[in-house]
């Protein structure tokens, strides 16, 4: 995570890049979003973005890292116990209380380049390495796990018809199954 200005001047800035950065996710595609709408929403001038950020997918990255941040805080515990059904929950639990740009971030398909990094950050942690080294072959299990967002995106865009625990218990059972069947100490 970057180290910012304590500078009162600095936050505003930032405060406002952020904010716009926020308004205008939710009223648009990332690729409809230019520097020039985000530093007007804001009201600074394009130079002082880029005494900030190097460009827009600068910005993007420090939130990707932002969140991923707070999964990691969220699930991470449950990782270096390798319990997935308690990586799923309070994955799950973590997306049911992010903002609306942030589930748009996280699950909306114009944005599935934000969903991508945000879990590369957290599966290439310490706290997810446990999950891949008792694997023959980690990257598969790595695509595996992707899943789990797909399961809730799915209930998402079902209207959340099942209930919130049968759901976490599902995914659960169908991902530690078939997590269970790939572990070396298994197969050997």
């Amino acid at each position: 995570m970057r180290e910012r200005s304590k500078d009162l001047r600095v936050r505003r800035t930032l405060t406002a890049v952020r904010k716009a950065f926020n308004e205008l996710v939710l009223a648009r595609n990332y690729r409809d979003i230019s520097i020039t709408d985000l530093t007007d929403r804001a009201g600074i001038n394009r130079k002082t973005f880029y005494l900030h950020y190097a460009s827009l997918d600068d910005l993007v990255y420090e939130v990707e890292e932002e969140m991923a941040h707070e999964i990691l805080e969220n699930i991470g515990k449950y990782a270096k116990e390798r319990d997935l059904t308690g990586c799923i929950t309070y994955f799950y639990k973590y997306l049911e209380s992010c903002s609306k740009v942030q589930k748009k971030l996280m699950c909306d398909e114009y944005y599935s380049f934000f969903y991508r990094a945000v879990t590369d950050i957290v599966l290439s942690s310490e706290e997810f390495s446990a999950f891949f080294a008792v694997t023959e072959y980690p990257s598969i299990v790595r695509s595996y796990t992707r899943a789990i967002t797909a399961i809730y995106m799915d209930w998402l865009e079902g209207g959340k018809e099942i209930n919130f625990t049968v759901l976490t218990e599902m995914a659960g059972q169908l991902l530690e199954n078939g997590y269970k069947s790939v572990i070396k100490e298994k197969s050997e």
